[in-house]
């Protein structure tokens, strides 16, 4: 049996990742253990090894393989083969050598076919996971508080504050859907700018007053979820930099990912954000790696 406290921490205590396996596991975990980016308070670096601590509440072989989902009836995760990959290896001050790593890691996970599950690490690392996507035209989901749009904040453009402005000047990528919105702190002009460049905007309290509605309906084809932990409402994941009151609540991303994967094909995702030294009880983390699971049975497991 699997325990918490036995053995080296992997997520959710699965095997180590052998880029010789043959065939490719189904999906593999990528730490990205920086925060370089941020603009607030540092710590986010320390995610992938709290998220991974916190999944071995959730080991996947506990009994037999998988799991079971008393909501919907059913077995969840019983087929799929997932790995850990461990982290990029970061080198602090050194931005754009670091997204090279990370580009190259990503690509190198995708060249298999697996699906890539990354965890920061602060946002602006999802701008160099989209270098991997480069031969796949994508949507890009994003589920946030922020908006992420500055193109400059005191003349840097790679911070947390950019990833998605960065983003959508990637001609690979098709569009941009940000739900969840809801911070004061970003500009007019950010709003602006955004729906200029055709972005879909809609706020958390929009989203939570219309939980059926599918956001995706016009879209088809592959797509890319970027999911910062601020989204949901700092009284579940206070474990976080930029934490803003009015968030979602685990149902709400849950059904939100569910009618993403029937509507499209996802293809990769990332959890950002999440800082561990302001949340002593854990419970951001856990709730990030109970997240990563759900996404990962919207993808895998078969339509409701």
């Amino acid at each position: 049996m699997s325990l918490p406290f036995t053995g080296l921490v992997t997520f959710a205590m699965v095997p180590r990742y052998d880029p010789a396996e043959t065939p490719p596991p189904h999906a593999v975990i990528l730490g990205i253990p920086t925060d370089e980016g941020t603009t607030q308070h540092p710590g986010a670096r320390y995610g992938p090894r709290a998220i991974r601590d916190a999944s071995t509440q959730f080991p996947y072989y506990k009994r037999g393989r998988g799991y079971y989902d008393p909501e919907r009836n059913r077995s969840m995760l019983a087929a799929v083969e997932l790995r850990d990959a461990g982290d990029v290896a970061i080198v602090p001050t050194l931005p754009e050598e670091n997204a090279r790593c990370i580009a190259e890691a990503v690509a190198g996970l995708r060249a298999r076919g697996t699906f890539p599950i990354c965890l920061g690490g602060d946002h602006s690392a999802t701008a160099a996971i989209l270098q991997a996507f480069a031969d796949t035209p994508v949507h890009l989901i994003q589920i946030d508080a922020h908006m992420d749009f500055v193109d400059r904040l005191a003349g840097a453009t790679g911070t947390h504050a950019s990833p998605m402005r960065r983003a959508r000047e990637m001609p690979w990528v098709r569009s941009l859907t940000q739900l969840g919105i809801r911070s004061i702190v970003s500009g007019a002009e950010d709003y602006a700018a955004a729906r200029a460049m055709g972005n879909r905007i809609v706020t958390a309290g929009r989203l939570v007053a219309a939980p059926d509605t599918d956001w995706w309906a016009d879209l088809a084809g592959d797509a890319y979820l970027t999911l910062d932990i601020d989204a949901f409402d700092p009284a579940i994941a206070p474990g976080t930099g930029f934490a803003e009151p009015g968030g979602l609540a685990f149902g709400d991303v849950a059904r939100l990912v569910r009618s993403l994967a029937r509507r499209l094909r996802l293809r990769g995702m990332d959890l950002v954000e999440v800082n561990p030294y302001f949340d002593s009880s854990r419970r951001t983390a856990v709730l990030a790696a109970r997240t990563i699971l759900e996404v990962l049975s919207a993808v895998f497991d078969p339509t409701d």
